[in-house]
């Protein structure tokens, strides 16, 4: 017994799974972290930046933390935008978006490896993930809203935060890849 004990301590698992909890409180934190600019007609969020960096940093475990997110969410904890909850959420209007990012982690584990992280690198992986979890989306969304409308309401509002926030915020990820690239050394 004693055995089994210290190799379980000893192991990574108790690590991975602090990492695992505290990266999906982290996402249901920032979840609740909007930015309302006046020319835009919903809020923009600050749940992308750490779901794409973590993903990049540590790979699979913000994968199965973003799982975790999404299976506290769907029990009823207020962990998505709103302080909202439950299973509606996940098959109500946003909830494309919601798997859409799961589809886009899931990839950029897969690819974390390959990509380098200098900022204009981060920027275009950036921007095809976007290109996943806004197809996701909007096809969820448009079981609920006018086709004529879906990318007024869908899409629109969301490329101020791609194609002026992000930016900004990759080159600070930039430098922090750089930082924690150094202390692994």
């Amino acid at each position: 017994m004693m055995l089994f004990k210290r190799n379980f301590l000893e192991s990574r698992i108790p690590q991975t799974l602090t990492l695992v909890i505290g990266l999906s409180w982290l996402y249901a934190i920032c979840s609740q972290v909007t930015l309302w600019l006046p020319c835009l007609p919903v809020p923009i969020s600050l749940q992308p930046l750490p779901l794409f960096a973590a993903t990049l940093m540590v790979g699979w475990p913000a994968v199965n933390a973003y799982l975790l997110y999404l299976i506290q969410g769907a029990f009823g904890l207020p962990f998505f935008a709103g302080m909202q909850g439950g299973l509606m959420r996940l098959l109500g209007p946003t909830g494309g978006y919601l798997l859409g990012w799961l589809i886009t982690m899931v990839l950029l584990a897969l690819v974390r490896k390959h990509i380098t992280k200098r900022w204009y690198t981060l920027l275009v992986c950036s921007w095809l993930a976007s290109v996943i979890y806004f197809a996701c989306g909007l096809w969820r969304l448009s079981s609920f809203v006018p086709a004529a409308d879906l990318f007024a309401v869908g899409l629109v509002p969301f490329l101020v935060g791609d194609f002026v926030l992000k930016p900004l915020a990759l080159l600070c990820l930039s430098s922090g890849f750089t930082l924690y690239c150094k202390q692994k050394k």
